[in-house]
């Protein structure tokens, strides 16, 4: 659940953005020039809206980072 409520409000934020840079590409452009951008920028937002959250309500592990116990374990031998 965690994941489409973190999905959705970065989607939310992120279409924001979309809108925004459309309207000022058209500001200083052609409204062809801006509906394009907007238009690729408003896909590109549902991909990377789907990348944060994801990213951010991943499962951790108890070892943050770092090499796996069988890479410790050699690394301590090799040193």
């Amino acid at each position: 659940m965690s994941l489409l409520v973190i999905f959705i409000i970065s989607l939310v934020i992120g279409q924001s953005l979309s809108v925004g840079l459309g309207l000022l590409v058209e500001r200083y452009s052609t409204p062809y020039t801006g509906m394009v951008t907007f238009i690729g920028s408003y896909f590109v937002m549902f991909w990377l809206a789907w990348r944060f959250a994801v990213r951010i309500t991943a499962p951790r592990s108890p070892e943050r980072g770092g090499l796996s116990s069988a890479g410790k374990s050699s690394a301590r031998e090799v040193a």
